[in-house]
């Protein structure tokens, strides 16, 4: 597990299509000379020596979700608000399933997402519905994944040989919580009696796990 704490940057895929689609500049293209397009002597129709034949050549857009004439309005940039989310985590299938849901309806997925595609180990791609907003959608989504549990974190022995040691520590006392960061550094308050002093300690500790993720550990007495 790396000690980075889970994030994902996000790029939007409807600025990029924009970008593609911007108009070429001007290209000078003469008109087609019939002396040239004769060949062994076989007269070509003037209608296929028009100028705007040559001209009119179907613009094909590739998308995450496949090719698009550019002028189709099914293509995802014109459907939904759309973005790629790049990760410093493997997106596995169970993430997948947070993200979009799961084909029985256990996972409902977040909502606003209409389109989901996952296109590399640490690459998705979501369509988002006109009618969300997407600053929302993507901090549920973060919400959803950029969280360690209790068994990633304590999957690493050292990690888990610090936690048992200070376990031992502090057992003999009614009230303590503990902070392990995902990087296993690990902070924690004790405390005979449930005082306010005990319980602004522990408000700072969930304050330091929003701003650097782990979990926190506790007590039979909280």
């Amino acid at each position: 597990m790396s000690n980075k704490p889970k994030q994902i940057v996000w790029t939007s895929w409807n600025a990029k299509v924009e970008e593609l689609m911007a108009p070429p500049d001007e290209v000078f293209t003469p008109e087609p000379d019939p002396n040239d397009m004769l060949n062994n002597d076989i007269e070509i129709p003037p209608e296929l020596l028009s100028p705007e034949l040559f001209l009119q050549q179907q613009r094909v857009l590739y998308t995450p979700m496949g090719p698009y004439p550019e002028e189709s309005l099914m293509k995802p940039s014109d459907r939904w608000d759309c973005w790629l989310g790049y990760t410093n985590f493997s997106i596995t299938n169970e993430i997948e399933e947070e993200i979009g849901g799961d084909n029985e309806g256990i996972k409902e997925g977040v909502d606003g997402i209409e389109a989901l595609k996952v296109l590399g180990r640490y690459t998705f791609f979501i369509g988002v519905g006109k009618l969300f907003d997407i600053r929302e959608v993507r901090e549920n989504i973060e919400k959803k994944l950029c969280v360690y549990t209790e068994q990633e974190i304590l999957s690493n022995e050292e990690t888990q040989a610090t936690v048992n040691l200070v376990k031992d520590q502090l057992k003999t006392k009614k009230y303590w919580s503990m902070l392990v960061s995902p990087g296993g550094d690990v902070d924690y308050i004790v405390s005979d009696k449930l005082d306010r002093i005990y319980l602004e300690g522990l408000s700072g500790l969930l304050e330091r796990k929003q701003n650097i993720g782990g979990i926190i550990l506790r007590g039979n007495d909280g």
